[in-house]
């Protein structure tokens, strides 16, 4: 058998961005590589020991070619999805035209099944979507992001004096996300007009549109749609870490809006509520399968809302019971959400592919 040492191991894989700065790289295996001093091969992939595949890669194309063992790292709960005909075609199409897919498949559940009873070893982001995997691989790990990175940064100590002022909820994400304010926002529109709070988005200007296919979505354009009475009181910041850290900082508390109509929204990991914990911010969240399993655990089950119930849950929020959380919420962390945590089950990973 043959015995890998860290510093010798050669890993290729294909990112959702080259530069390893998308956050379902740099949050997942590529934080494990920097801790243990391994460079991932981007650019020659297929010359490695072991190829882990994002959700970005073309599966078919990289296993056809594949001579080493293959990880596929998936977040997301596409295979619980169950989409309509004609959006997997859809899906697959506009895949395929951008090299993340191909044609042969037809849809992209097809590809997705195929590639997982092939693969060596699967990782997933949450206990949901390891059931869904399990019946096509029973080689499946856990592994939630790396939020460390937002330990990192040190507030700018000025900001907090803003605090006094005014009263921030704050919520960050990609704009394509922005989409699951829509069911509750007029709710949260009276709600910051009565109490005279002030919503902080760390996202972006401009998004694109299906894929960029078919042009952008301007951010401000949908604020003003959704929060008529409150317009003049959301802000929006550009996404980068420090602007997180920075406005999370200065916020009573954050807001994570999840249309639980919308299934594969449904399927998403804890990760988003993770790294606003890690942020040292009370939440308050829809009740999504992993949102409410993890509020079980925690005992934070009035902070989990029902689809229906945003209205009743701002109309009687209380802050301070909100805020008595945080050393309950900072023990989880403590005790199960390291980045040495972490580190150990992708060791578990590479390693058991290979010896």
């Amino acid at each position: 058998m043959k015995i890998f040492m860290r510093g010798n191991l050669r890993i290729g894989y294909v990112p959702y961005s080259k530069d390893l700065q998308h956050p379902g790289d740099r949050r997942r295996i590529d934080s494990w590589a920097r801790s243990r001093g391994i460079s991932l091969e981007v650019n020659n992939p297929l010359k490695s020991d072991i190829l882990v595949l994002s959700n970005a890669a073309n599966f078919n194309y990289w296993l056809a070619r594949a001579k080493t063992p293959v990880i596929l790292d998936l977040v997301d709960g596409y295979l619980g999805e169950e989409p309509s005909l004609a959006k997997d075609l859809s899906r697959n199409l506009f895949r395929s035209l951008t090299g993340k897919s191909d044609f042969s498949s037809l849809t992209y559940t097809r590809a997705l099944k195929r590639a997982c009873r092939n693969a060596s070893s699967i990782v997933v982001a949450s206990t949901e979507q390891a059931e869904l995997v399990k019946a096509l691989n029973q080689n499946v790990h856990i592994i939630l992001d790396d939020h460390s990175e937002f330990l990192d940064q040190i507030p700018d100590a000025t900001l907090r004096d803003v605090h006094a002022e005014r009263k921030y909820i704050f919520w960050e994400g990609f704009g394509f996300t922005l989409k699951h304010f829509e069911f509750m926002s007029r709710e949260l529109d009276e709600y910051m007009t009565k109490n005279d709070f002030y919503l902080v988005l760390v996202t972006d200007y401009k998004f694109p549109r299906w894929g960029g296919k078919v042009g952008n979505i301007n951010t401000n354009d949908l604020i003003q749609k959704w929060f008529p009475k409150s317009v003049g009181r959301i802000t929006i910041v550009p996404w980068s870490i420090s602007n997180v850290v920075k406005w999370a900082s200065k916020s009573i508390f954050g807001v994570i809006p999840i249309d639980t109509e919308d299934r594969f929204a449904n399927l998403k990991s804890e990760n988003k509520l993770l790294s606003m914990w890690q942020l040292g911010l009370p939440v308050v969240f829809s009740d999504t399968s992993a949102y409410r399993r993890l509020s079980t655990k925690l005992n934070l089950e009035t902070n989990c809302v029902p689809r229906e119930k945003w209205g009743d849950l701002l109309a009687s929020l209380d802050l301070d019971l909100l805020h008595s959380s945080k050393i309950r919420i900072e023990s989880f962390l403590s005790r199960e959400h390291t980045r040495n945590i972490l580190n150990g089950k992708w060791d578990e990973v590479i390693y058991g592919v290979i010896n």
